[in-house]
């Protein structure tokens, strides 16, 4: 390691925000800022047409141990992570993105350089993937509450002219079957929705979704790639569906184009 290097290891690292495939060096004139506190982003030459955007990162609010207690901060985490997202989105206008995780560091550029190097392979295969491509998020709810309400006022009118007491229990049964009819019936249009916008789309990758406190019950949580030529097709195919599927109570909601955070891995 070098005297420069012994330098930045003891006050700053380099923060990596992503790489860009693009004729020539992406334009920062009117980048954003980044990270809190970081240095100017700057556009580290790997060759090939192949660029880093990068920028100095203080030590001791971006070294491990100021990390690992930030994380304990939603507040710090988000304003890193729109930071973040913001010089991703600034840089996917001059060329293919390939975004790089929140609070990625190398010690200096050198090092950074030189794990592009030694990776460069497996960024040539990610680059030729997402090339001309966005992600679109897509998610499909239920509001169990509002659902359950309209299953009790259907069972309710169902049980009129019943004794009290067998009303209560035909009432109950009734709401218990139709709850689990619906939730039946919503899962299986949540599989229908992924296999059909998956056929319109270059990859996609279907997540395990985090369930709300709120009573909302999400069915289905989606990233797909889709072209960019294709983009305006897929957007139309999502607005059919959300008609169709909301008229059985069901939320459909469509995000983007991001950058291909979720494509820049591969599948598990």
């Amino acid at each position: 390691m070098g005297a420069h290097d012994v330098r930045r290891a003891h006050d700053t690292a380099t923060y990596l925000y992503c790489l860009v495939q693009a004729r020539s060096a992406p334009s920062l004139r009117r980048a954003p800022a980044g990270l809190p506190g970081a240095g100017r982003v700057r556009a580290l030459d790997a060759g090939g047409g192949l660029w880093l955007l990068a920028a100095d990162a203080p030590l001791p609010r971006y070294g491990a141990a100021a990390i690992e207690r930030g994380l304990r901060d939603l507040g710090w985490v988000s304003a890193c992570a729109v930071g973040h997202e913001a010089v991703v989105e600034h840089a996917a206008r001059a060329g293919t993105v390939v975004p790089m995780k929140l609070f990625t560091l190398f010690t200096s550029d050198e090092r950074a350089l030189a794990h592009v190097r030694r990776t460069r392979r497996r960024i040539d295969r990610i680059v030729q993937r997402v090339a001309e491509r966005d992600e679109w998020g897509v998610r499909l709810s239920l509001d169990h509450a509002r659902a359950r309400r309209g299953v009790t006022a259907r069972a309710r009118r169902g049980a009129r002219g019943a004794t009290t007491g067998t009303a209560f229990l035909l009432r109950r049964k009734q709401e218990h079957d139709a709850v689990r009819a619906l939730l039946e019936r919503a899962r299986v249009e949540a599989d229908r929705l992924y296999e059909l916008l998956a056929r319109r789309a270059r990859d996609a990758r279907r997540s395990t979704p985090a369930q709300p406190p709120d009573g909302v019950r999400v069915l289905l949580d989606a990233a797909f790639l889709v072209d960019e030529r294709q983009a305006a097709a897929f957007r139309a195919a999502v607005r059919t569906e959300g008609r169709r599927l909301g008229a059985h109570g069901l939320d459909l909601t469509l995000t983007g184009p991001w950058p291909p955070y979720t494509f820049v891995t591969e599948p598990a």
